[in-house]
């Protein structure tokens, strides 16, 4: 069965593959592409006036957006914020009881055997950052203006995540150009507590990352995107892997030297001194044209001007043609009257 995607839909991501459970309590969850191109997981609809404003979010054509649906009045609650399994320090007390009742249920799905937890204290921030499902020992970071993001490996392997048309695998193209961007230090984002005091004391609060500084450019790095898929209607074939960056969880990959190999061949730095045309020049064929190309052509070869209007005068030469020869075979033959003698008077 083929799926298409409506043309007004501002997303790419098929619900089915949207479907997913949280690997810290086990409640069902959706994801959503954000307004700034992340994803978000979703909790089912609230009563917008019960939840706190700062917590409202609500989707357009299949993005999401904070605050909530000015037409159902209704909202929703992105999952870290009510996740039992996540540490809460500011939790609002009307969500006390939502959370309170999904730990309940978290704990019934434990004791029935139906879900393991994944053992790991975790912070709300943390759990809003969907990692990938593969990643390399060397992720670089793509920074735009102090928006910073982690590729699951190296930039130069990050790989489209369309679907062909033709396989309907994932696309094999790639999303690096070495015209795009450039590595830059920039500074790392602050990070509470005694690790991110070691960070700062490590790198001197500085890192490089390939910093891509052009808006249209970027919008292709954020989704992920090949050259071709950019514009594409095509579904994704796998959630985004460019994911937020955060100090704390992923200061393993931090890089503090320049990575190499990504230098470029400079263009028309130096003065050139040329010695002049080459030998091989070819002029055109027409008798009052001038124009001549570089190389050696075939003989009787015109520039495109004077092909263009010898293209022209020979549809008109045929079609002139064509017109007589109906002419000739509609109208009999007649034997031409004889010409009058010509008189010579002096």
């Amino acid at each position: 069965m083929s799926l298409y995607l409506h043309r007004s839909n501002q997303t790419k991501l098929l619900r089915r593959k949207a479907v997913d459970r949280c690997k810290y309590c086990g409640t069902p969850i959706e994801w959503f592409e954000r307004y700034d191109t992340l994803r978000i997981p979703l909790s089912t609809e609230f009563p917008a006036p019960l939840i706190p404003p700062k917590m409202r979010w609500h989707l357009s054509k299949g993005v999401a957006y904070p605050g909530g649906d000015p037409q159902t009045k209704f909202c929703r609650i992105p999952h870290p914020a009510i996740c039992p399994a996540v540490t809460h320090p500011d939790l609002p007390d009307e969500l006390r009881d939502v959370v309170a009742r999904l730990a309940v249920r978290m704990r019934g799905r434990i004791e029935r055997g139906e879900f393991a937890p994944y053992l790991e204290p975790v912070e709300e921030v943390e759990a809003e950052i969907a990692e990938p499902d593969v990643v390399d020992t060397i992720r670089h970071v793509v920074s735009y203006y102090g928006t910073l993001r982690i590729a699951p490996g190296e930039v130069h392997d990050l790989q489209c995540i369309a679907t062909d048309r033709k396989t309907g695998q994932r696309c094999e193209g790639g999303v690096f150009d070495l015209d795009d961007g450039k590595w830059e230090e920039v500074e790392i984002p602050h990070a509470p507590g005694r690790q991110g005091q070691q960070i700062l004391s490590e790198t001197g609060g500085r890192m490089w990352a390939w910093a891509v500084n052009d808006f249209e450019l970027l919008r292709r790095w954020w989704k992920q995107r090949c050259i071709d898929h950019f514009r594409s209607s095509q579904p994704d074939h796998v959630p985004f892997e460019v994911v937020l960056f955060h100090p704390l969880k992923h200061a393993d990959y931090i890089l503090t030297a320049r990575p190499e190999g990504y230098e470029r061949t400079p263009k028309g730095d130096q003065l050139v001194v040329h010695d002049g045309p080459t030998k091989d020049i070819t002029t055109c064929a027409a008798a009052s044209c001038r124009h001549s190309t570089l190389g050696k052509m075939a003989d009787g070869w015109l520039c495109w001007s004077c092909e263009r209007t010898e293209r022209r005068r020979a549809r008109v030469h045929r079609r002139w043609q064509y017109a007589a020869e109906a002419v000739e075979e509609d109208t009999p033959r007649q034997n031409p009257a004889p010409m009058p003698p010509v008189r010579y008077t002096p």
